[in-house]
């Protein structure tokens, strides 16, 4: 996809939408490289908060690499396959339950060349 330089008020609309379906799905949006307009307009709509701070990327590599570890992290997460539990968690609720049984906190970023976009002072 061609980078974004530009987004108004019905594409922040339709992230909203898309967010809201993809959350029902347990899948999670990435943005990678927005430009400093784009990353403004969705501050503003209240976009960053909504997606996640730490779903923001400088590169696409790295949001590749951090959406590879959680789907890899996810697996290894014991009963997940189990139908029973498949509408019961979402997909944090499924990393923290990972965080807990494994008993030490799930680093986003556990390699140091990964750069995301926005840490979470900002």
């Amino acid at each position: 996809m061609a980078p974004v330089a530009y987004i108004d008020s019905s594409a922040v609309q339709a992230l909203r939408d898309l967010h809201q379906e993809y959350k029902s799905r347990d899948i999670q949006i990435a943005i990678s490289n927005p430009n400093r307009e784009v990353l403004l307009t969705l501050s503003k709509a209240g976009l960053v908060e909504l997606i996640g701070k730490e779903w923001y990327f400088v590169r696409v590599h790295d949001a590749v690499q951090v959406c590879l570890q959680r789907v890899q992290s996810l697996s290894q997460i014991p009963n997940i396959s189990d139908p029973s539990h498949k509408n019961k968690f979402g997909f944090s609720e499924k990393l923290s339950k990972q965080s807990v049984e494994s008993g030490d906190k799930i680093s986003l970023i556990s390699d140091p060349q990964l750069e995301p976009l926005l840490n979470k002072k900002c």
